[in-house]
């Protein structure tokens, strides 16, 4: 597949200008005054860390989705922290110059106490530089409470899969009027509050273009349309792994076709003996 730009040119042959360095949060905010467009994408080990970080992907983010694109569980609510602690350590291994964002898990920012502890365990023990949190108007006592204790947050606000069940079903959010602006009032106090990035997900472009115009922070969509600064995908829905995704997926890839290739080829060569070899072998030293 061969995805062009709005002038028709295939993306593989634009230049592509990648921040030199450790990308930081001020580097972020760099491009986003700059309009350079900021890529994100999931990302949950050390191997694929690596690669992602060679391919210039400023920012990664450990997330929840991992219950689900990695565990088979039907809901990202299954995450835990010390998993969630776990999955983003090993990212930082791969990619230590990448802006890394972790993905505070259902149920451990139930209170603000609860909230600076688990931020606190993303900071020193997985060396992010922000974490995420779902959000909304009930949150801004424990996003300032973050803030104070000197933890970066990017406030989660629209389509919000830990609270699927209180919103009716996975619904894009800021369908009518009132709640686009129930979105726009929850952004700018959650930036108020302290947040450092807002990441938009299922929201209409003309939502997300009122809130960009609202805050003056990196605003990053999921399926937000093109008014955000940055934009974030599963990396398992792009890469194929996914049967079923969201419409504002792209899929970029079909790694799992390689995969799957690569395991019939070893399969065959193993039945009819052609591996291992003589090449295969360790020596044993004569006494």
């Amino acid at each position: 597949m061969t995805v062009t730009s709005v002038d028709g040119t295939p993306t593989s042959q634009m230049p592509v200008q990648h921040p030199a360095g450790k990308i930081t949060l001020g580097t972020l905010k760099t491009m986003r005054q700059q309009q350079q467009p900021i890529a994100m994408l999931t990302c949950y080990d050390f191997p694929t860390a690596k690669i992602l970080a060679t391919c210039g992907v400023p920012v990664l983010l450990v997330g929840d989705s991992a219950a689900t694109t990695v565990l088979g569980e039907s809901s990202t609510i299954y995450a835990t922290m010390d998993f969630m602690v776990l999955l983003t350590r090993a990212v930082r291994r791969g990619a230590p110059d990448v802006f890394l964002m972790g993905d505070m898990p259902f149920g451990s920012y139930a209170t603000e106490e609860s909230a600076v502890c688990n931020g606190k365990r993303f900071l020193t023990e997985a060396d992010v530089d922000c974490v995420k949190l779902e959000c909304d108007l009930r949150h801004e006592k424990i996003v300032r409470a973050m803030t104070m204790a000197g933890i970066p947050v990017c406030a989660h606000l629209g389509l919000l899969p830990q609270r699927a069940v209180q919103q009716g079903g996975y619904r894009y959010q800021g369908r009518t009027e009132p709640e686009a602006d129930r979105l726009v009032r929850e952004s700018v106090a959650m930036v108020q509050a302290g947040a450092e990035l807002l990441l938009l997900e299922a929201v209409p472009d003309r939502v997300s273009r009122r809130i960009v115009e609202a805050v003056g922070c990196p605003v990053l969509g999921c399926g937000a349309g093109p008014s955000c600064h940055g934009h974030v995908l599963v990396l398992h829905d792009m890469l194929g792994y996914s049967e079923k995704v969201p419409r504002f997926v792209e899929r970029f890839g079909t790694v799992p076709a390689a995969v799957a290739e690569a395991a019939s080829a070893y399969v065959r060569a193993v039945e009819t003996r052609a591996y291992p070899q003589v090449r295969h072998e360790y020596g044993v030293k004569e006494s």
